[in-house]
């Protein structure tokens, strides 16, 4: 026999109404959430994606040519002006803060650590952005949709962006030139507080010098001709890594062998392509090796930049140089000390 419902079916009616009216909050409360939250990460993204490109164009700013030390006041100028080509949440963006100093690619020293300061080996040139949407900045903090139900109208968005430019640790095949210089002469013609060149006071310029053998110089003012990786006598190796680069990819910490003997003839063919000759080999990477020593392998310290201005076969024998911070090289990866070289700008964080 069936039992009668408890409570009569006319009074039961409109049960759900009251069930959709008392969740009814909670539903469209959740909608809110839903869409309020995705819209504000389609926004921080928008923020973020236009740190990053202001601080890879200050970045590419740092190294101008025919500059002998990094431009700060360019990188930082440039990182502003490219704040204001960009746009968030349908507005062009106006406000932005950049600084400029040196990140630690280990990150041993947390952040970005300002200037002035004497950088470390691990320590790269970086340009910062920091942007935001919120109270005064940029239009103010994005506006919700559906929040306003939880009585949020609006979400102060942040972000942070930092680019900057890396020595390599390795260099490519192709990258480099096979011509090797000592520590103690990198360290007599490059300026490390400022990464460039050391400036002679008689002409404002960077130190012109020689490059050649211990036969002609003493150790901190010799090079010498470098078959990297492999121990070939003669000058036809040594000829074609002038013209191709390394065969083979070569690290910092590396054995490079140096050849004994000036081979007179290579000069010649360096001086083709310096800048006094075709400008084909005008700016190279060369290994800098803790020592020097013909007919001996060496390590490899880091890659200096070199700027060849020309060179002598005769009597004396010599490459005529002067460092510099133009070389820009594809050719590399890692992170090592900065003797010139750089990698492509890249985002640090």
């Amino acid at each position: 026999m069936k039992k009668k419902s408890a409570v009569p079916l006319a009074k039961q009616k409109g049960a759900v109404t009251v069930l959709v009216a008392l969740t009814l909050p909670v539903l469209v409360g959740a909608a809110a959430l839903a869409v309020d939250l995705a819209y504000l990460h389609v926004v921080r993204n928008e923020l973020q994606n236009d740190a990053d490109a202001a601080a890879l164009a200050g970045a590419r700013a740092l190294y101008k040519k025919n500059l002998s030390a990094l431009d700060w006041t360019a990188a930082a100028d440039t990182a502003r002006s490219a704040i204001t080509l960009n746009r968030a949440a349908s507005h062009a963006l106006s406000d932005g803060q950049v600084q400029t100093g040196y990140w630690d690619t280990h990150q041993t020293t947390a952040g970005l650590q300002g200037l002035p300061m004497t950088p470390a080996a691990t320590d790269a040139p970086a340009v910062q952005v920091s942007l935001a949407k919120s109270d005064g900045q940029n239009q103010g903090p994005v506006r919700t949709f559906l929040a306003n139900i939880w009585g949020i109208s609006s979400v102060p968005v942040r972000v942070t962006a930092v680019a900057g430019v890396t020595s390599p640790g390795i260099v490519k095949p192709g990258g480099l030139f096979p011509l090797a210089i000592s520590e103690c002469m990198y360290q007599k013609f490059w300026n490390v507080q400022s990464a460039g060149p050391r400036i002679d006071v008689t002409t404002g310029k960077p130190y012109v010098f020689k490059i050649g053998s211990l036969y002609h110089y003493e150790n901190c003012n010799s090079g010498e001709w470098s078959s990297l990786n492999v121990r070939a006598p003669g000058a036809n190796t040594i000829d074609s890594m002038i013209q191709a680069g390394n065969p083979v990819a070569m690290s910092v910490g590396d054995e490079a062998w140096m050849q004994s003997g000036v081979k007179a003839s290579l000069y010649a063919d360096v001086k083709n392509c310096s800048a006094a000759g075709n400008k084909q080999c005008e700016y190279v990477v060369v290994p800098t090796l803790s020592q020097v020593v013909s007919g001996t392998s060496a390590t490899i310290v880091g890659f200096a930049c070199l700027h060849v201005l020309n060179a002598v076969g005769g009597n004396e024998k010599y490459v005529l140089v002067e460092m510099s911070n133009q070389c820009q090289s594809p050719f590399s990866g890692g992170a090592g000390p900065n003797y010139g070289v750089v990698s492509p700008p890249s985002l640090f964080k």
